[in-house]
């Protein structure tokens, strides 16, 4: 059945600029029209977006969400599909429309059970069936390989093969060097996530030192996989410009986290797309005391914002970095258009364009905050939040009487 809405008087943010009080049609879940007023007769059905923002829907390249929804507690799993279920409807509430979940391959000598090459196989698979049944939001699968787990290869392989994963990163988080150069903030991030003892994070470390790499010529093989069946290829913590070699050899387009401004600078240089976590923004700085988020978007170095570990910090990091005095479109762009652009889907999401499916957020701004309260999908509302202004004073004075 063809469904059809209006969005009538909202500030629309478009990849120029903002076009305000403006008016956007959607028809069977596409844009076919934005127009520059809000003029012409309103429909009961339409919607009434004066004095808000209209924002693309967020694409979250790289999130550890759903491990983390999975496992919530060192001792405590659930099962896969019911945390798919209920975190897609934490993350369509903060905005994000398109996900990609990023599932890390350590191999089978990891103590998390979720990143053995096994495990992560039967999540791929579930993601894979359940992304085609009911949904919020759009679903699509980051493989990250870790160069330590020499028997990942095949998995990767056959993921390609299939056509089951969207997007690959190549990582390598061995003492002393990348995101870990200084092995104390390693340590103590384990010690404090694994409650763990230093004698028995040392003897962790010092064995992850041990641990034979993949090859040069795998690695290669599997970018070239990539590459031959369009799967967008990054590189994770580049510290070096060696690294930065590397990564156009595997004709990789996008550096995650650079460690340091020097490596994040040639990697724009060259290209790449860098990428960002919206916590650094948040927070001000790095968790493992690398590159500050706000220092690279100063610098103009950074073109997408991810969630990594936290994904209600995307909207809120657009919305202090346009407070801060980057541009909105430009900063909307950082969690839309250009990470659409990244990922090989800017043909049809990622900004609001005719022709593009209708994934928007309906945003309101309080005291500089974003507020959502609509979100759309391929032009259907698949989450609203009407926000109550606050008790009233015959509210407190029943509230009053049942605490008596």
């Amino acid at each position: 059945m063809k469904q059809n809405l209006t969005i009538h008087g909202g500030n629309i943010v478009t990849p120029k600029g903002i076009i305000e009080n403006g008016t956007i049609v959607i028809e069977d879940g596409l844009i076919v029209d934005i127009r520059p007023s809000s003029t012409g007769r309103v429909a009961s059905t339409d919607y009434n977006a004066k004095g808000r923002l209209v924002l693309p829907g967020m694409i979250d390249m790289h999130s550890d969400a759903i491990e983390h929804e999975m496992q919530p507690r060192p001792t405590s799993r659930f099962a896969l599909e019911f945390s798919y279920y209920e975190l897609e409807r934490k993350l369509v509430s903060q905005g994000v429309t398109t996900i990609y979940h990023s599932l890390s391959m350590w191999g089978e000598n990891t103590t998390n059970d979720f990143r053995k090459n096994q495990s992560v196989k039967e999540i791929v698979d579930s993601i894979w069936k359940l992304r085609k049944q009911e949904h919020l939001i759009h679903h699509r699968v980051h493989i990250r390989v870790e160069m330590t787990n020499d028997s990942v290869v095949p998995f990767v392989e056959e993921f390609i093969d299939n056509g089951v994963i969207d997007q690959i990163s190549f990582m390598d988080h061995t003492p002393g060097q990348g995101q870990y150069r200084n092995t104390d903030v390693q340590k103590k991030f384990i010690m404090e996530r694994q409650k763990k003892t230093e004698e028995e994070v040392m003897a962790i470390l010092e064995e992850r030192k041990t641990r034979t790499k993949i090859n040069g010529e795998q690695l290669q093989k599997l970018a070239d996989l990539a590459y031959n069946n369009g799967i967008p290829l990054a590189s994770h913590d580049d510290d070096t410009i060696e690294k930065l070699d590397m990564v156009q050899k595997w004709r990789g387009t996008i550096s995650e986290f650079p460690v340091d401004m020097e490596v994040a600078v040639e990697a724009k240089r060259r290209g790449l797309y860098v990428v960002m976590g919206a916590p650094n923004v948040m927070l001000g700085r790095s968790h493992s005391n690398n590159l500050s988020a706000q220092d690279a978007v100063k610098a103009g170095v950074v073109d997408i914002l991810c969630s990594d570990y936290y994904p209600p910090a995307m909207i809120r990091a657009v919305f202090l970095l346009y407070n801060q005095g980057l541009g909105l479109t430009e900063a909307v762009n950082m969690v839309s258009l250009n990470p659409a652009r990244a990922l090989n889907i800017d043909h049809r999401t990622g900004s609001i364009e005719v022709g593009k499916e209708a994934d928007l957020l309906i945003v309101k701004e309080n005291q500089q905050s974003p507020v959502i309260e609509k979100v759309l999908v391929r032009g259907q509302v698949v989450c609203q939040m009407d926000y109550l202004s606050g008790l009233t004073a015959a509210s407190l004075k029943g509230a009053e009487r049942v605490e008596a």
